[in-house]
């Protein structure tokens, strides 16, 4: 200091008997002059004591140790507060490069706890933080001590008391020396338990903390929904098998369980329950599906997904039983067809996406779920195969017998040789192009869902028709029916013919398509896929007649290897031919498109007995051809147990018939493959789905854009005084065609945006045109934190197109910090 030379600054040195003096001289003998103050003491205890302490606190102040430049490099307050907490870290300020990844978090620091928080972040790996982040960082590290890397370098670099003292504050968790890391985990996710279960936690007390209840929730309903939510995976299931919390979920009423996700073992107890009264033939529909939709929206529904699905599924199924519980007793064949397509292919669907979820479940088993479920697939197989597919094929072959022994096909109902005819010729005829997308196999049931979902993902209107197809309902002959000409024909290889020729390929169908309208095209969807935009557009050039085919279930369902993913490839159906339409649409401007399939088919998971396969030894006579679900024969050819089918086809100038087999029965061939089958004359094989596709675009007179059904809070209050608490909404449109399903997230910020609660889900996508079936009840938890009773909070209801709706609350709700923190 006695080297100091500050022109115009006069330099005094402090000591202890000077302070009175110099207290005079700034503050009375010289009000104007620059002074440079050099004071070595300290009054951290008592402020009081200090004479110049006013002074000093308008005054400017400058330190020179090391401390003190490194508080200044970190934005840290100068106080006595915070250089006692800088000089608990030096270890960890003697690094470079800590030191930069702490500045570059980019904070001030004011007062400890964050400073603390900081320093933990960034020796955990992080970019800052709450002490929640610290406190993830560290259990996600694993629940070993001695090998848990953030916690050692906290205990290394930082300062461990901090943490255990952070620990307590905020989750109550009372540490000692002993206890691993198995304990604060237990801890926390027994405590966030509490907070929606409480009281079926008894004997687990020692685990739960009162106080800290909110927050505990907060930090695990947080990491359940983060990226790292797989090493909670790992912790709940060490928890659950320590405290044998199986066991305990397993006593607790489903109700009870279902207000809570933090425990994947909840999920499990409530799969397992259900599964056991399944398999003993007990379906609890509206409990199902009440459980089934509540936890869709939890945090470890992904977990066991597919086996909720399934529950679903089976579900429906039940619930199809019952309204057509005693059978369909109609005895028009047109009757039959209307209940078909309007109803009763619901069942096919349901089981469909059954063995969809079923198969997905087959390839990664759930050890303590997966006999159950595959218990409950064999009620699923009672009441598809022997129930739905008997009852249903035996009133339709009654209804229809007669038509196709004497005329081969049934009357009154549209015919799919009239498909050129009835759906292309009109539109080509007033001058406007026709695109025909024809995808082989594809059945009514998964068309339905098709034309639904081009409704909601396209801004065209889809319109589902349906045709009978020609016998036998297999790929050559539905193909055929579906060009231009009258006269089919084959030749002594089977092979089949329009007008004299050849139909096998895409070229082939081609031709044919171009003697009929010279302006045709055929194309493959690969094909076109493949192309370029301009490749098309120079495809389609001067063509009103666009043919793409489209083959993924069929190649897929009739390969002995791969049948069993036929419902799986139907999924992928839906997505390649909505692909197909918007490509249309979009890089075509094609207005009017068909999709159409050659023939359906019929499945069934279970494999069949041998009451349920007819021998080729059944006819008497010449057989032609010979696949599962139909013969071809000579005029004179008997058949006992199978319906004779009326045929205009001749082979060489010979008359030929056909044969069909009743029920689900099958014919023995050679080969593999007899789950998955085509053919013959159910109404799965049989009924050939058209969809009436109309593309439109902004501005069009019929144009309708694709809506969101929108979320409403219908709840009265807008005061909140609870850290739990439950609010209703509405679901202000029912999905239908233009109004698609929507997931909406809710939650509450504070005046400035910043998150104070958790985040809920409603999956909006009810299709009831009663309002009151289309309420949710959503629970909230707040955030354990101080709430302004005058400050307006918010409510935030968002999807990720609309813009979000915000709706004010007031939140008074006492709350005062009980936690020292003593560092």
């Amino acid at each position: 200091m006695n080297e100091l030379d500050l022109p115009g600054v006069a330099v005094v040195k402090l000591n202890e008997e000077s302070h009175f003096a110099v207290k005079k001289l700034l503050a009375a003998d010289d009000l104007t002059g620059d002074y440079l103050v050099y004071d070595p003491l300290s009054y951290e205890k008592d402020q009081k004591d200090d004479w110049l302490l006013d002074i000093k606190l308008y005054s400017e102040e400058f330190r020179a140790d090391l401390v003190s430049l490194q508080m200044e490099e970190l934005l840290v307050e100068p106080s006595s507060a915070m250089r006692k907490t800088m000089k608990l870290y030096a270890k960890f300020l003697d690094n470079k490069d800590r030191k930069a990844k702490l500045r570059r978090i980019g904070r001030t620091y004011q007062a400890p706890l964050q400073f603390h928080i900081d320093i933990m972040a960034v020796l955990c790996g992080l970019n800052g933080g709450s002490a929640q982040d610290v406190l993830i960082a560290v259990l996600s590290k694993g629940l070993d001590k001695d090998s848990n890397d953030a916690l050692m370098s906290i205990e290394k670099f930082g300062n461990i008391e901090a943490f255990w003292q952070l620990v307590q504050k905020y989750t109550g968790y009372v540490t000692a020396e002993e206890r691993p890391l198995s304990d604060l985990a237990a801890h926390i996710l027994v405590t966030a338990l509490s907070q929606t279960i409480p009281n079926a936690l008894k004997g687990l007390e020692r685990f739960v903390s009162e106080p800290c209840k909110a927050y505990c929730y907060q930090l695990i309903h947080e990491w359940q929904r983060g990226d790292g939510n797989d090493d909670l995976v790992e912790i709940c299931r060490h928890v659950e098998h320590e405290l044998r919390l199986a066991d305990r979920f397993d006593k607790t009423e489903i109700k009870v369980l279902l207000k809570s996700d933090t425990f994947p073992a909840i999920d499990e107890s409530i799969l397992k329950r259900f599964f056991n009264e399944i398999g003993e033939n007990v379906i609890k529909i509206d409990a199902v599906i009440e459980v089934v939709e509540n936890r869709r929206t939890s945090a470890w529904y992904g977990l066991t997904a597919n086996y909720f699905e399934s529950l679903y599924y089976i579900a429906k199924m039940q619930e199809f039983y019952l309204a057509h519980i005693e059978g369909f007793h109609v005895v028009e064949p047109v009757q039959v067809w209307k209940l078909y397509t309007n109803d009763v292919y619901y069942m096919d669907s349901y089981y469909r996406h059954f063995h969809y979820e079923f198969g997905i479940m087959l390839k990664s088993p759930h050890a303590l779920l997966e006999d159950g479920l595959k218990k409950c697939s064999e009620v699923v197989e009672r009441l598809y195969g022997e129930w739905f597919l008997k009852e249903l094929t035996s009133t339709w072959t009654t209804a229809i017998a007669s038509d196709l022994d004497s005329l081969g096909y049934v009357s009154e109902i549209n015919e799919q040789r009239r498909f050129y005819n009835s759906y292309v010729s009109p539109n080509v005829s007033k001058g406007t192009r026709v695109f025909v997308v024809i995808s082989d196999a594809l059945r009514y049931e998964v068309a339905a869902e098709l034309s639904e979902a081009l409704g909601h993902n396209t801004k065209g209107k889809a319109t589902l028709e349906a045709v009978q197809s020609v016998f036998p309902s297999v790929t050559k002959f539905g193909m055929a029916a579906l060009l231009p000409g009258k006269e089919v024909s084959v030749n002594d290889k089977m092979e089949v013919f329009v007008h004299g020729k050849p139909t096998a390929s895409t070229a082939q169908r081609g031709m044919i398509l171009n003697t009929a309208n010279s302006d045709s095209v055929a194309v493959t969807y690969k094909d076109l896929l493949q192309m370029r935009q301009q490749e098309r557009r120079d495809l389609i050039a001067g063509k009103d007649i666009i043919y793409i085919y489209h083959n993924t279930i069929d190649a897929i369902g009739d390969k002995p290897n791969t049948e069993s993913k036929v419902f799986e490839a139907c999924g992928t159906a839906i997505d390649e031919l909505t692909a197909i339409v918007k490509i249309i649409v979009n890089d075509l401007s094609g207005v009017n498109i068909f999709i159409t399939a050659d023939h359906g088919f019929l499945y069934t998971y279970k494999p069949l007995e041998e009451s349920q396969k007819i021998s080729r030894q059944t006819f008497s006579g010449e057989v032609y051809e010979l696949g599962r679900r139909y013969a071809l024969v000579s005029p004179e050819t008997t058949a006992n147990y199978l319906l004779p089918v009326k045929t205009e086809r001749t082979l060489g100038g010979v008359p030929m018939k056909g044969f069909a087999p009743q029920d689900t029965v099958r014919i023995k061939v050679q080969g593999g493959g007899e789950n998955y089958v085509h053919g013959g004359i159910s109404l799965q094989e049989m009924v050939v789905p058209v969809i009436v596709y109309k593309g439109m675009r902004t501005g069009y007179k019929k144009y309708v854009e694709v809506q969101n059904p929108g979320l409403s809070l219908i709840s009265e209050s807008r005061k909140v005084s609870n850290l739990m608490f439950s609010l209703d909404f509405l679901q202000k449109q029912a999905i239908g065609d233009k109004i698609q399903p929507c997931n909406y997230t809710l939650h509450f910020t504070d005046d400035v945006g910043n998150p104070i609660s958790d985040f809920q889900t409603v999956i909006a996508d009810r299709t009831s045109a009663n309002a009151s079936e289309r309420v949710f009840r959503v629970r909230f938890t707040l955030k354990q934190m101080a709430f302004n009773r005058n400050k307006i909070y918010r409510l935030v209801i968002a999807n990720e197109t609309d813009v979000p709706e915000e709706v004010e609350f007031r939140i008074d709700i006492a709350f005062a910090d009980d936690f020292g923190f003593d560092l």
